[in-house]
């Protein structure tokens, strides 16, 4: 597996040292006895999700503007203008003009939505993302037909956000998802973009991916690329955040528009 990163981990040699007098012991020791960095050791994995539902149980209530670009295989969107809205715990609405399609995984959902549907949950590395010092989450989902799909979120440390999704099957890395984030308030941070893509092999596709129920070889062939590879991307930009606003439960429902206070 392949990071837009770094492993922060160090395993070069460690240097050596020789205690020749008790005065140097004792200058030691403080170095010894030292708090050690925060690493991924220090965590599991159900710390971590405590640490990402305190963090996004700040916003009570959000609405945000859209734009969404789809370029995936057999169907493609130009970019889109849609609101998006979402009441604790898990109400939404998506309003747009005509035909609109949005990736479900690049919305702001709780992180118990995020993680319900994956199993064997554990804590597997730390590494670096685009700076970020990130914990690396890895969970098993069942995929289509017998597939097993192996998923790794990156978890910011410090400010608690998911930074991204990268989900394998077999040796494939056929999902990725990297978002940024912009403060909208003191303490809440939302995403700024989503990029999600996905890839799978021809081979694969046209073997065991033969069995996926969005692909039917009698309808009509997958294009791929010169590579041999069957490729769709989307981004999802987010502006004008309305957050904890007491957006009423009736909108969901009924349609009415929401009060800013």
């Amino acid at each position: 597996m392949i990071y837009d990163g770094q492993r922060t981990t160090d395993n070069g040699p460690r240097p050596g040292f020789t205690i020749t007098t008790p005065g140097k012991l004792l200058l030691l020791l403080p170095l010894l006895l030292s708090p050690l960095p925060l690493t991924a050791q220090t965590w599991d994995a159900h710390q971590v999700l405590d640490s990402l539902r305190a963090r996004f149980n700040r916003v009570e209530d959000y609405q945000v503007d859209l734009q969404v670009s789809l370029d995936m295989p057999m169907l493609r969107m130009p970019r889109k203008k849609m609101t998006f809205t979402f009441k604790q715990p898990d109400k939404t609405r998506l309003e747009a003009r005509g035909f609109a399609m949005v990736p479900r995984r690049g919305l702001v959902l709780s992180p118990d939505s995020l993680f319900q549907k994956l199993q064997d949950l554990t804590m597997v590395g730390d590494t670096l993302l685009n700076g970020y010092p990130c914990l690396i989450l890895r969970g098993f989902e069942k995929g289509p037909g017998d597939l097993t799909l192996m998923a790794d979120v990156i978890v910011d440390r410090k400010l608690w956000l998911v930074r991204g999704i990268t989900t394998h099957l077999e040796d494939h890395d056929v999902f990725r998802l990297r978002t940024e984030y912009v403060e909208v308030a003191p303490g809440i941070h939302m995403p700024a973009e989503t990029r999600l893509r996905f890839q799978l092999n021809e081979g694969f596709i046209r073997g065991r991916g033969r069995n996926h129920r969005s692909y039917d070889p009698d309808v009509q062939e997958p294009v791929f690329d010169n590579k041999g590879d069957l490729i769709g991307e989307a981004s999802i930009i987010f502006t004008n955040y309305r957050v904890n606003h007491g957006i009423p439960g009736e909108f969901f429902h009924n349609g009415a528009k929401p009060e800013a206070n």
